[in-house]
């Protein structure tokens, strides 16, 4: 039976990814019972204000149901003619693709869907703001950064094509981030804009059955977790790499100081929004699924901690391996016919 189909409830089962660069866990994930996954942390040392990319994909390798996460799209626009000069659009500067700001419906078209959605017979059914996703987000990270002038977009676009013959509907949505520094260049004004698309996620299903699968997709989207021992060997390599940058910018001394502002700039604005997402994402994806179907939370006697779950169902149940199980049958009891051992979830503890 297809993951999210399941008569009797819904089972996830916890997945921990560990980065191969440095050993340790990275991220952890609930991924329905039998659905593969693929994809995982890249690291990109070119650019060192954000050297960390993550991407899954999570996939029913028996139907067309999919949850992806996408890495973030980091991009750089100055005002300061001297660089501009040199760095013309599309050139990379510290690793951030130079592109002018754009709002987050132009940025869906320009390079979102030509990046991530080359498929033919591609369809817009819908499309518009992720009023939702920017609310739960506001809500726990502030916009303003200091000495910057900070603001938020976002978009969301339901697709529609074809997968291995069949009509296939997704919802895809994201939020852009745009932090504007004034600076007095060498040659005159020249103000730096640093803005990124993040928080950027799709969900596929067949045509008709998008809808009856979201409870599914927004529990794993709540359920992301960042390991803040990995969060913090990712903070130092930002700190590390981008003093090696500014340092080889001084020796070389090709327009050191301005040059070494902007990286500096990037690198404290990247660093700061580097902390701030991490420390509120699963905050960010609670409120988020709260907000969009709603989440009950539980104590798993299992873990001796609370969790959510997707609501609208009556009883909940956990293993000593972590999976869970939903159900609305009141006469429904998993040990009946199981290899393995339920216990029914109580009430969450304060």
């Amino acid at each position: 039976r297809q993951a999210g189909t399941v008569v009797n409830g819904l089972t996830l089962q916890p997945y921990a990814y560990f980065d191969p660069q440095s050993n340790l866990e990275a991220f952890s994930i609930l991924v329905p019972l039998g659905w593969q996954v693929s994809g995982g942390v890249t690291w990109v040392t070119d650019r060192p204000a954000a050297p960390v990319q993550i991407s899954l994909l999570l996939a029913n390798p028996h139907g067309a149901e999919a949850f992806e996460l996408f890495p973030n799209l980091y991009f750089t626009w100055t005002e300061n003619p001297l660089i501009m000069m040199t760095k013309p659009p599309g050139s990379l500067y510290f690793g951030f693709e130079v592109r002018q700001p754009a709002p987050a419906r132009n940025v869906l078209h320009q390079y979102v869907l030509p990046r991530c959605r080359r498929i033919p017979g591609l369809g817009v059914a819908d499309e518009g703001p992720a009023m939702e996703l920017l609310q739960a987000i506001a809500q726990t990270q502030p916009a303003q950064v200091p000495g910057g002038n900070s603001s938020r977009d976002s978009a969301r676009v339901r697709l529609q094509y074809g997968l291995g013959g069949q009509a296939v509907a997704e919802e895809m949505s994201f939020i852009t981030e745009y932090t504007r520094l004034g600076a007095a260049g060498l040659f005159g004004g020249g103000g730096s804009t640093f803005w990124n698309v993040a928080y950027h996620t799709a969900f596929r299903a067949p045509a008709a059955q998008l809808e009856s699968f979201a409870d599914l997709y927004r529990a794993i989207f709540a359920s992301v977790k960042l390991n803040p021992a990995w969060m913090a060997l990712v903070q130092q390599v930002i700190q590390g790499l981008s003093s090696n940058t500014i340092r080889h910018i001084q020796q070389i001394g090709a327009i050191s100081r301005q040059i070494s502002q902007n990286a500096a700039e990037m690198r404290e604005q990247n660093l700061q929004g580097w902390q701030q997402r991490s420390a509120s994402f699963d905050r960010v994806a609670e409120q988020f699924s709260q907000t969009i179907r709603g989440m009950d939370a539980y104590y798993d006697p299992n873990t001796g901690q609370n969790v959510e779950l997707p609501s609208g169902y009556t009883q909940a149940w956990s293993t000593p391996l972590g999976e869970y199980l939903l159900t609305d049958d009141p006469n429904f009891n998993p040990n009946v016919g199981s290899t393995q051992t339920w216990i029914p979830l109580e009430p969450p503890k304060q």
